[in-house]
């Protein structure tokens, strides 16, 4: 008999665990970025979840080829490249959005 409000009990042989928690994350990249990787992705055949996830592994595995990445981002970062290319990016989204607005 069940009693309301609580699962039936489970024997201890059929209990599983998942030892492989997953964290689900969200990244924002401009359009084209997206569209281009997007699209070489899917002349591979590999999803963008399967390359990410890879990328993190050998982040945390400290694939010294992503090491050398993660370096270069940093100084990009330090002398203002990378801040650059996103204002540039937000420049060109506000003209085509006024742009947009204007033709209709």
């Amino acid at each position: 008999m069940k009693a309301a409000g609580h699962r039936p009990l489970m024997s201890k042989a059929k209990k599983r665990y998942n030892f492989e928690n997953r964290k689900s994350i969200h990244i924002a990249m401009s359009l084209g970025t997206h569209s281009e990787f997007r699209i070489k992705l899917l002349k591979k055949g590999l999803s963008m979840q399967e390359v990410l996830e890879e990328c993190a592994v050998r982040i945390a595995q400290q694939d010294r080829y992503m090491d050398k990445m993660l370096d270069e981002l940093v100084e990009r970062k330090i002398t203002g490249e990378r801040k650059i290319a996103e204002s540039d990016a937000q420049s060109l989204y506000r003209l085509i959005e006024a742009e947009d607005d204007e033709s209709e």
